[in-house]
């Protein structure tokens, strides 16, 4: 919900359309076709190392620019 506030206020205070896109849903389904697809340059993301070294291989062919925020101190 609260990436989607952002969203929200971001339009409000006039992003152009495209400047910030927030896609919500699971990984097979979302992620994977995000980065896959050739239009998409840039892909930011948080959650488990597992998941971020899946982004980094599919994203690697087409050298998109990642911003992967990966394990993090409440893991054990």
């Amino acid at each position: 919900m609260t990436a989607h506030l952002l969203g929200a206020l971001c339009a409000e205070a006039g992003f152009p359309p495209g400047v910030l896109n927030i896609v919500q849903g699971l990984g097979p389904r979302s992620g994977g076709p995000l980065c896959a697809h050739r239009d998409v340059r840039a892909i930011s993301f948080t959650g488990s190392t597992r998941v971020g070294g899946e982004i980094a291989r599919e994203s690697a062919a087409s050298f998109k620019k990642l911003s992967l925020e990966m394990g993090g101190k409440n893991r054990r």
